[in-house]
């Protein structure tokens, strides 16, 4: 078993799709790519997100065993006089229900959630308009 968000029996239940180990950690890798997050930091994660990571790897996994050519794509908008349809920024290399997947984790939604850095104390707290702490109501440029 791979250190990973999902397992193979993950991708089973998630995704109905038969994979092996080789495979979910090609998809960690792209899913962890997306996310900024790696397995090796999951104890600083919460659960609800754990939860998010797991589907997008499993769908990422299902998804690219169906895409061979993944790791060799290349983004062409237009091929001679033919119509050419671009999709989004991840098409080609994100599975779409790994995309939703990882849109529901709370450091890639809406950014209205502080996520706490590794070195970061707990009780540090932070202001609206600065951090300088002398008049937390005094607003400054970046």
């Amino acid at each position: 078993m791979v250190d990973s968000w999902a397992t193979v029996a993950d991708v089973t239940t998630y995704a109905k799709s038969t994979v092996d180990d080789a495979e979910v950690l090609r998809a960690q890798a792209v899913i962890d790519s997306y996310a900024g997050r790696i397995y090796a930091d999951a104890a600083k994660v919460g659960d609800r997100d754990k939860y998010w990571l797991k589907l997008a790897v499993a769908y990422q996994a299902a998804w690219q065993a169906a895409q061979p050519d993944q790791f060799e794509r290349q983004d062409i908008t237009s091929t001679g006089g033919s119509q050419s349809t671009q999709g989004t920024g991840t098409w080609l290399t994100l599975a779409p229900h790994a995309a939703q997947a990882l849109r529901r984790v709370s450091w890639l939604g809406s950014g209205s959630l502080h996520v706490r850095a590794p070195n970061e104390p707990v009780d540090l707290r932070r202001e609206v308009y600065g951090d300088d702490g002398n008049d937390p109501g005094h607003w400054r440029p970046l």
